[in-house]
């Protein structure tokens, strides 16, 4: 095995490095996806290892890093607050030291199952709804970037976007222009970047928006996510709106909606929350017209044509996301709507 490279040896941000992993240890109440820790990710990545971040019991992750966390070469690691052992954030199994691989699964005893620590209720439940888009863009001069961006945080947190960057805390303010011109530098590279909406929001959001530079043109995946207090229900309701207006637009290619338990300020714990629950599919008139206006008609899950009457895009709802149920619902209509050469759209 080569030895780790003197960057990634010698990062700031790294506490403990074995053959395969870079261990960052953040003793934080909130820890941030922070510019060292894109840094000492991207050196891991170039190294081959993988990064696993060790945080008290009583830690919150943000939404950016846990994005970047649930990566496979990636963990989550929680010391018990009784020092007696660790456990993995997102799924309470418990983990053990390994001098070559750092923190990995313990090996499965009877006894064995998620941390107690794990299944502590949430401290502020609420709900959460992601929204995940998949944007095609034409390559053409003058393109400005995060128009979807503004429009959801219109639409669901009713204020504009307030600051975005590559790392945490995002606080530049928010710019397309500025947005766009960091594609372009980098293309053909994808670019990620986060961004948040200002603290006084009715609701809070903030999220991802990743570009690319794809055959069809420029793709746009945003990933938008909004928080909930316990007595407020999520507006369900506007989400067939949203596929109409990003179809009108002409750039939607596909839109999935989930709602998850969780806190309102899209901070998360390491606790058990329940899984997410999907609540509709978009999918956008090219992708109609590649599966057949027909075929996506008939999908398993009814769906309502939107947009343009000559070129409809289609919003499967299915359900409020409170039933795990959909998930089966979910599945059938993805493996209707799977093109004929087998690739999901997306």
């Amino acid at each position: 095995m080569a030895a780790p490279s003197p960057a990634v040896r010698q990062h700031p941000a790294v506490d403990v490095m074995t053959d395969k992993t870079a261990v960052v240890i953040q003793d934080r109440p909130v820890v941030p996806l922070s510019s060292w820790l894109t840094d000492a990710l991207a050196m891991c990545g170039a190294g081959g290892r993988a990064l696993q971040v060790l945080t008290p019991a009583d830690a919150r992750v943000t939404l950016p890093l846990r994005t970047v966390l649930q990566n496979p070469n990636a963990r989550w690691v929680v010391e018990e607050p009784d020092g007696s052992g660790h456990f993995d954030g997102f799924s309470g199994v418990p983990l053990v030291w390994d001098e070559r691989s750092g923190f990995v699964v313990r090996r499965a005893r009877p006894e064995d199952g998620p941390s107690p620590t794990f299944r502590r209720p949430c401290s502020d439940p609420g709900s959460q709804l992601w929204i995940d888009l998949r944007l095609i863009r034409e390559p053409r001069e003058g393109l400005l970037l995060g128009d979807a961006v503004e429009y959801l945080a219109e639409v669901f947190g009713e204020a504009d976007p307030a600051g975005w960057g590559t790392s945490e805390p995002a606080l530049t303010p928010w710019d397309r222009a500025a947005l766009t011109a960091l594609g372009r530098r980098r293309s053909p590279q994808p670019t990620w970047s986060v961004f948040t909406g200002p603290p006084v929001a009715p609701h809070r959001f903030l999220g991802t928006h990743r570009t690319t530079r794809v055959v069809e043109g420029v793709k746009e995946t945003v990933v938008f996510t909004v928080g909930y207090r316990r007595d407020e229900a999520p507006a369900l309701e506007l989400l067939r709106g949203v596929a109409a207006e990003l179809a009108e637009r002409g750039v939607l290619k596909t839109m999935t909606v989930q709602r998850l338990a969780g806190r309102p300020d899209l901070t998360y714990e390491p606790r058990w929350a329940g899984p997410p629950v999907p609540v509709g599919v978009a999918i956008g008139p090219d992708t109609v017209a590649e599966i057949g206006t027909a075929h996506a008609d008939s999908a398993p899950a009814p769906g309502e044509r939107v947009g343009p009457s000559h070129a409809p895009a289609l919003w499967y709802p299915l359900g409020d996301g409170t039933d795990p149920q959909a998930w089966r619902q979910f599945n059938a209509l993805m493996h209707h709507l799977r093109p004929k050469d087998g690739a999901r759209p997306s």
